[in-house]
Formats: structure tokens, C-alpha cells, sequence
């Protein structure tokens, strides 16, 4: 599983460059993965229209949708997103099993690194 379209780690100068820029590893305070709805992707903080990841009770979404991604917290408060869904998606399908582990891969990985 290759992590590095998503997300790049400098281990000499300890930052990781994403979409959004270039971080020190030593601002990151929280990191978890989380899924969007997919209306709000792109449209201000991201993560805060968060959908479970486990069963939901029938008809409870009208519009399932969602992006899978990393939610990554820094010391001055900024959220930063990595989303590792190219399309939308729902849960349980195989689309989300993939974006879940390449999301579960990038969160372990910043946290061996960014020492959290």
C-alpha cells in the first residue's frame, strides 16, 4: 500500500508535505480517521459533518455519501485534511474498505513519526 500520493515525510528536516503545504512533525498534536458527508468536503473546516463508520440504522442518511480521510490537528488549533477517498463513497463497500486502510496506514505512520 503506497501512501505517498497522499501524503510525503521529510525524516531529515521531520516535516510531511500534503495537498494543502509542508508541516513540521513536531506541530501535530492529534490524528484520526474520519468520514466526511460529501456534501461538506471543500466547504469550511474540514471534518466537522462527520458520519460513522460502523452500521447505521435504516434511514437515518438520506444521502450516504462520504469522503474517507485523515483528520490531523495541530499545537495552534489549525485541522488539516488528507482524504484518501478520490470519489465519493459509502460505508461498506469496497471502495471504503480501501480508502479506510490507506487512512488507517497514513494515521500510523504520522504517529510513529510525529513521536503522538
Amino acid at each position: 500500500m503506497n501512501i505517498d500520493e497522499y501524503i510525503r515525510f521529510d525524516d531529515l528536516n521531520k516535516q510531511f508535505t500534503i495537498q494543502s503545504g509542508t508541516y513540521s512533525y513536531s506541530d501535530v498534536v492529534r490524528v484520526s480517521v474520519l468520514n466526511e458527508k460529501a456534501k461538506y468536503k471543500g466547504k469550511g473546516i474540514p471534518f466537522t459533518a462527520i458520519v460513522p463508520s460502523g452500521p447505521l440504522p435504516s434511514g437515518i442518511l438520506q444521502n450516504p455519501y462520504l469522503f474517507v480521510g485523515v483528520k490531523v490537528v495541530l499545537k495552534d488549533g489549525t485541522i488539516l485534511a488528507i482524504y484518501t477517498s478520490k470519489e465519493k463513497t459509502m460505508v461498506n463497500t469496497n471502495q471504503y474498505i480501501h480508502d479506510r486502510k490507506v487512512a488507517e496506514k497514513i494515521k500510523e505512520v504520522m504517529k510513529d513519526v510525529c513521536k503522538i
